[in-house]
């Protein structure tokens, strides 16, 4: 029930009578409420104990208020978009740690730890430290006549593995505006083998005087030409067919090249070092080229000249070299080591900062090499690899140092020899 309270008696008048007519006489009374009437009204059974057991469906409970109010939360546009924001973010994290990161920094460990001397102990002794493998068929190192190094507008062009592809050749020295009075050409190894012309590669090797370093091609069609004369077989094919892990297509092209060389070529390519110590250039320390790697911290005389020639990965623990892909490039640990070497000579005197840099690059080696076309284009610090795969349809590549230590990257495109 209804009930009211705190009224007043007034007395009104009516505006109009029964019929319709004004009326100034007053015909009856009305109550006036001292507060709104809101304030009156009640529900008994808010109030009644009978009705205790039913809920209120205006008045939710505390577990369903803070229900809805997530509920709210999260159906909000903008919650959603946050949400979807800060996952990007937190995947984008997750994945960069996983894949760039965490790999980056174990290998900065394995880095720092190959070269701990500590670690030279535990293993034994590291590799080319104990002994040289001497060969008293091939050159070791070559020192590069000074006056080749480049002066004024002279340039030294170093060119990845060729192959035996003369026409790209022809088009990479043309495309250098190659001048044979002022431009030196050395090659990084596997100047033939695979590709069309060969011989004419060593040609004109031999008619500009260029230099050369020993590559995996060059040796092994080398040895097996040394042997063919010991046996007496250059000329004489009949042979052949009885030659046991010499049927393979590669090595009858290769024997097939090694009867092709002249004497002259031969003799030519025979006196291609392993090592080619250029010499300082400016902004590039001590440079010497090969066809395959250096081991870091080991004098040029006492490297391993087959790892030399064949190396792609290192061992870290033992520095031992590999042909094989299994393991860290060596380029990788060259440039760790000559970064610590080297380049932690710089005082805390501004004015002796540009000394110590030129001093650090003096005492650094850099190393241009060819051989490993599955990395192609491979430009670091102290490592330049310029084999690009030319006689696959890749290209070849020429790196050019100018007098003043500028570096520049030449290429062009190649013919598929191999398709």
């Amino acid at each position: 029930m209804t009930n009211y309270h705190d009224t007043e008696s007034l007395e009104y008048s009516s505006d109009t009578s029964d019929d319709g007519r004004f009326s100034p006489h007053r015909t009856g009374r009305i109550k006036r409420y001292t507060r709104p009437l809101i304030d009156y009204v009640r529900n008994e059974w808010q109030t009644n104990a009978k009705y205790s057991h039913l809920a209120n469906p205006d008045q939710p409970s505390e577990p369903s208020r803070f229900g809805q109010l997530f509920l709210s939360i999260v159906t909000a546009p903008r919650f959603r978009r946050y949400v979807v924001v800060y996952l990007i973010l937190v995947m984008t994290c997750l994945l960069g740690w996983l894949y760039i990161l965490s790999p980056r920094l174990a290998e900065h460990a394995s880095l720092l730890r190959a070269l701990d001397p500590e670690v030279k102990e535990e293993v034994g002794g590291w590799f080319g430290t104990n002994a040289f493998p001497g060969f008293d068929d091939i050159v070791q190192v070559e020192q590069l006549d000074e006056e080749l190094l480049p002066e004024g507008e002279e340039r030294l062009i170093v060119v990845g593995d060729v192959q035996g592809c003369m026409l790209e050749l022809d088009r990479l020295l043309e495309e250098l505006l190659f001048d044979p009075t002022s431009d030196h050409i050395i090659f990084t190894g596997n100047m033939i083998s695979q590709g069309p012309n060969s011989t004419d590669v060593v040609d004109f090797a031999r008619k500009y005087s260029a230099s050369c370093v020993r590559g995996n091609n060059e040796d092994r069609v080398l040895v097996m030409r040394h042997n063919m004369v010991e046996a007496q077989t250059l000329t004489d094919t009949s042979s052949d067919q009885y030659l046991d892990g010499q049927s393979t297509e590669q090595a009858k092209s290769e024997r097939d090249l090694a009867r092709a060389l002249s004497d002259e070529q031969a003799d030519w390519l025979d006196a291609c070092p392993v090592i080619l110590n250029v010499g300082q250039i400016p902004t590039m320390g001590q440079v010497a080229v090969v066809h395959g790697g250096l081991i870091p911290g080991i004098d040029l005389n006492h490297q391993d000249p087959y790892s030399v020639m064949n190396m792609l990965t290192i061992d870290l623990d033992t520095h031992m070299p590999s042909p094989e892909r299994d393991g860290m490039m060596w380029t990788k640990f060259f440039n760790k080591h000559q970064s610590i070497s080297y380049s932690g000579t710089k005082t805390s005197k501004h004015e002796d900062e540009d000394e110590d840099e030129d001093a650090g690059a003096v005492k650094a080696t850099t190393v241009i090499y060819g051989h490993d076309s599955e990395t192609a284009l491979n430009i670091n610090t102290y490592t330049k690899g310029i084999d690009t795969g030319c006689v696959a349809g890749g290209k070849l590549t020429a790196f050019v140092i100018s007098s003043s230590g500028e570096q520049n990257i030449i290429q062009v495109r190649c013919n598929n020899y191999l398709s």
